[in-house]
């Protein structure tokens, strides 16, 4: 029987909720991430289709013993790889009491839409990006980055796209994003029809920030050999480097030369709010679109990302349907007509909660101690002469290598020993590519992370390294 009675229910909920409890209570004893055991991984991989009913009590003990303790990771505070976050708690809980409501945030007259809404206008006050902006929640920055290039296309074809998509075009649109640029970018126009040759990627300069005078170049050579320039998708924060993209000299350039600026700020954009880092984000507010992900920097449960487009109108006729059926519940727009998606989750009752439990100063303090921690790790990678550090981005992204004196492959030294300090469980860190060399990257984007978490990642690296030289 699917349905529980309210007691059962309760007994069920206050056990989960101990199970969390309890892996965050030992979390800072706990490996940061263990390999699935074989037998298990082929358990999961092989298991047969349930015919039969199991109580849910042994579920939840099913996960609390095979699932729980091989996580990604990222709930650790010496998780460093990729930009994954832990989960803020109330987050989590929120999570629990959305699925409760079990809404669909397509549109209509109730308390779901309107918290979207208050969120949403939260959001661009944070980035300073203009309150009558259209905007909708997504899974992620891709899926939001994805919206976002949707409408620019919209535009740029004239209106065209909706009934002959790009058979009508003359000359091919070029749209523009640095060698840095995350690569959800060339998927996204991939799947709108563009093409990824008609994605120029621009190179950075010694910051790993988008070149302006090579752009600017770029931009004239394709206009003379008939094509037809119509976006430059920057980066507040690239996922590499944490280098954010000249973004005033762009938005000065595409008004010049009447493209659509877009800001691909997933990572990144919510870094506005880090201390003396306001400078780098100027011209945010002149994008004509802008994606963000609250799922990374500001510690909500996976999915949460988020697309702003400057013209509301634009966006809504991008993606406008509404069918008959639907035609009534219509207190407000409906967010199904900004974007891909008619049925939605209630993504916004987790930042609505969390946003009002710690504030914008919260906010403010935990990604600025984020970005203070970077600092202090990069510094204690200069001071040991055995590393060498890479890039240093204004955020939260450290690149470096373990370079102990004669040794001849340091590529893969440190992709031998990245592989190492993962399996360890002691911390978890992954390497990237920076003109040409391998490197190690640590991100941190975690709440949880000390100064004592850096040192044993460090401890940990020079620790593999040398286990390997000494064969």
């Amino acid at each position: 029987m699917i349905d529980l009675s309210p007691e059962a229910f309760r007994q069920l909920g206050y056990r989960a909720i101990d199970i969390l409890a309890d892996q965050l209570a030992n979390i800072r004893d706990l490996p940061t991430r263990q390999p699935v055991p074989d037998p298990l991984r082929d358990q999961f991989l092989h298991q047969p289709l349930p015919e039969t009913g199991t109580e849910p009590t042994q579920l939840l003990e099913n996960f609390a013993t095979k699932v729980l303790p091989y996580p990604m990771g990222n709930a650790s505070p010496r998780f460093f790889a990729w930009v994954n976050s832990p989960p803020a708690p109330l987050a989590v809980l929120a999570e629990l009491l959305a699925a409760g409501m079990n809404p669909s945030v397509a549109g209509g007259d109730h308390a779901a839409t309107y918290i979207e809404h208050a969120v949403l206008n939260w959001l661009k006050a944070i980035m300073t990006y203009p309150a009558d902006s259209g905007g909708v929640f997504a899974s992620g920055g891709s899926v939001a980055n994805l919206i976002a290039l949707a409408v620019m296309r919209h535009v740029k074809s004239g209106g065209q796209d909706r009934a002959t998509g790009f058979q009508t075009h003359a000359a091919p649109l070029i749209v523009y994003t640095s060698t840095q640029g995350h690569g959800c970018i060339q998927k996204a126009l991939e799947a709108l029809g563009f093409g990824h040759q008609n994605l120029h990627k621009i190179p950075v300069d010694a910051d790993y920030r988008m070149d302006l005078a090579a752009l600017r170049a770029q931009i004239a050579a394709d206009r003379a050999a008939g094509l037809n320039p119509v976006c430059v998708a920057a980066s507040a924060g690239t996922v590499n480097t944490g280098a954010i993209d000249p973004l005033t000299d762009i938005a000065d350039l595409c008004a010049a030369e009447n493209l659509w600026f877009h800001v691909d700020g997933a990572y990144g954009g919510v870094g506005i709010l880090g201390d003396g880092l306001a400078e780098h984000y100027r011209g945010i507010e002149r994008a004509d679109s802008l994606a963000i992900d609250p799922h990374k920097w500001l510690y909500m449960p996976v999915e949460c990302g988020c697309a702003f487009v400057r013209d509301a109108a634009a966006m809504r006729d991008t993606f406008s349907l509404v069918p008959s059926y639907l035609r009534d519940d219509r207190a407000l727009p409906w967010f199904s007509e900004f974007s891909i998606q008619q049925t939605r989750g209630f993504k916004a009752l987790k930042l609505w909660m969390v946003l009002q439990q710690i504030g914008v100063e919260g906010y403010r303090q935990l990604i600025s101690r984020d970005i203070e921690l970077a600092r202090i790790l990069q510094a204690r990678v200069r001071s040991r002469p055995d590393f060498e550090l890479v890039a240093a981005g204004p955020l939260s992204v450290t690149c470096f290598r373990y370079t102990p004196a004669g040794v001849a492959d340091v590529d893969q030294l440190n992709r031998q020993l990245a592989e190492i300090v993962q399996r360890s469980g002691q911390a978890f860190l992954t390497t990237t590519e920076l003109a040409g060399q391998l490197v190690l990257r640590a991100c941190i984007v975690n709440f949880r992370t000390t100064e004592a978490d850096l040192d044993i990642l460090l401890d940990a690296v020079a620790t593999a390294g040398q286990s390997i030289l000494a064969g």
